[in-house]
């Protein structure tokens, strides 16, 4: 079963993405910083992530550059949502947001069959 790791400030969106996910089949963690998500992903790797860009203590954009110094994290694919629409090299989705489509860009960024 793949990990997804979800990192969000809202406590909300958390838990409506973990609860969505999983009965997609995926195994899902949930982070309300990025320090506490950076931590989290050190001590197991997922095979996603999702996070937010804008929260407290970590930003998203702290969080990707320091996962991206991690070589076992180096290469983990991750997604970035935000209620302020950002021009990153990577896959973005502005909140509000359909978990729909997030489902899709995460099987394509996984190599799975979009069923």
């Amino acid at each position: 079963m793949r990990t997804i790791l979800i990192v969000d400030d809202e406590p909300d969106i958390g838990e409506v993405l973990q609860a969505f996910l999983e009965l997609h089949g995926y195994r899902v963690v949930v982070s309300l910083d990025g320090r506490d998500a950076l931590r989290k992903a050190i001590e197991n790797p997922p095979d996603l992530i999702v996070t937010d860009m804008m929260m407290p203590k970590m930003d998203g954009l702290e969080l990707i550059d320091s996962l991206r110094a991690v070589p076992a994290l180096r290469n983990v694919p991750v997604i970035a949502i935000s209620a302020v629409q950002r021009d990153l090299d990577l896959p973005f989705f502005r909140k509000p947001f359909s978990p729909f489509e997030l489902l899709t860009e995460i099987r394509r960024l996984l190599h799975e069959p979009n069923e």
